[in-house]
């Protein structure tokens, strides 16, 4: 897999949600995994007005990017797509988490449902 330069990654950040979210699944699919951001063995969850969501980024730089401020204690966490998959994917559905796809440092991201992520991912 190619190294992105860091011109690269700056025009990914402030790419729009549609392209990032295709750069994520492209991505989970090429390299098998995807990251979220930890904090003592808890994933981390936030919260908007519809309700909770987790955040996961395409490698470990980009989560690495969002552990600053209120999220500074977080570490990135590596998942495996088949965890991914066969048990978050899932258990997000039940209880109806959304998933804030690849956010920026501006925004939270594409927000997805577990079920269109099952689909963009097959």
């Amino acid at each position: 897999m190619k190294e992105l330069s860091m011109d690269e990654r700056v025009q990914l950040l402030v790419a729009p949600d549609s392209e990032r979210l295709a750069y994520f699944v492209e991505q989970a699919k090429a390299t098998g995994g995807v990251w979220s951001l930890s904090i003592e063995e808890d994933f981390v969850m936030g919260e908007t007005d519809e309700g909770n969501f987790v955040m996961v980024w395409p490698d470990e730089a980009f989560a690495a990017q969002w552990a600053t401020e209120d999220w500074e204690e977080c570490d990135p966490v590596s998942i495996t797509l088949d965890e991914f998959k066969d048990i978050w994917l899932p258990k997000l559905m039940a209880a109806k988490v959304t998933i804030a796809v690849f956010p920026n440092i501006e925004d939270e991201g594409k927000l997805s449902t577990a079920q269109e992520l099952t689909d963009l991912l097959a």
